[in-house]
């Protein structure tokens, strides 16, 4: 997404798009180290996303100086993942266990959950202490002084129809051939393509305005019903890791609660894949909607 003065050329706009999302990260990143606020974990993982997939969008285009960022960016990514996934599954058993009526029989799973973040916390407060980190945010600062390469910057009207087109094209493969018998890793692959297509049209939204804005719409209803699918699917694995490592020492009431919990998983997966297949089909629709004003 963009703000402020509006960009003419594509590597003007990809700048902007990277100094926006380094200062989303530097204003998140202090709390989310910090570890007392699930919400600016999110946003710094959310900001280091959007940097990498401008990268991705507009590599062709960008000055030397990005060599490299990406792979630093990666590894941020990577300490922020489990983090933030944790506090997903931990929000997500106490919703589920309200609902099927076993909030007591899975506290010692819900502990277990809690555990695994905290280890996921020590290591992500590593990160943040490290030099690794350090010369990571002296690169993110040195944004504010990037300068468009000359010989790299079309016209911003010309050039965007097609990077938006190469986006819905990767989102297509990867989705529209989905169906009842699709593996858990091809559902999950779409959800990023699907992510991937959502932030390119954000960065291109002031461009096309409604049109763009119906697809940015649905395309986040798309990644949010995938999103919910492999939220699922991971707190399943976490369950049968944590029967095998600790289950031992837990109640019978937590496996048998556990065992229920698998199941409307299951359950829930099944009419999220229907869901996912549906909501394909709106994104595929609005994606024509805005190729006409391209």
């Amino acid at each position: 997404m963009t703000t402020g003065s509006c960009p003419t050329t594509t590597a003007e706009l990809a700048i902007q798009v990277l100094r926006q999302q380094a200062a989303a990260f530097a204003e998140h990143a202090p709390q989310a180290h910090a570890g007392s606020d699930p919400e600016h974990v999110h946003q710094t993982r959310v900001a280091t996303r959007r940097m990498r997939a401008a990268l991705r969008v507009f590599r062709d285009v960008l000055p030397s100086e990005l060599d490299g960022i990406d792979a630093e960016l990666k590894w941020i990514a990577g300490q922020l993942g489990p983090v933030r996934d944790l506090d997903v599954q931990v929000r997500r058993l106490h919703d589920t266990a309200v609902e099927l009526g076993v909030i007591e029989a899975v506290v010692p799973f819900g502990a277990w959950l809690e555990d695994q973040r905290q280890r996921s916390l020590t290591a992500l407060d590593d990160a943040f202490q490290s030099q690794r980190f350090i010369e990571l945010t002296e690169r993110l600062n040195a944004f504010a002084t990037l300068t468009p390469d000359p010989t790299r910057n079309p016209d911003l009207r010309d050039d965007a129809p097609e990077r938006l087109a190469a986006a819905f094209r990767r989102l297509r493969k990867a989705a529209g051939r989905l169906d009842g018998d699709s593996l858990p890793t091809e559902y999950h692959r779409a959800r990023i393509r699907a992510k991937r297509l959502r932030y390119t049209v954000e960065f291109f939204a002031a461009l096309y305005g409604k049109p763009a804005q119906r697809l940015i719409r649905v395309t986040t209803a798309l990644q949010d019903v995938l999103g919910d699918h492999q939220d699922g699917i991971v707190i399943v694995q976490h369950i049968h890791e944590a029967v095998h490592t600790a289950a031992g020492a837990w109640p019978a009431e937590t496996s048998v609660a556990l065992g229920r919990v698998v199941q409307w998983e299951a359950q829930r997966g099944q009419r999220l894949r229907r869901d996912s297949r549906a909501t394909y089909r709106e994104v595929r629709d609005a994606w024509q909607r805005l190729r006409r004003v391209l």
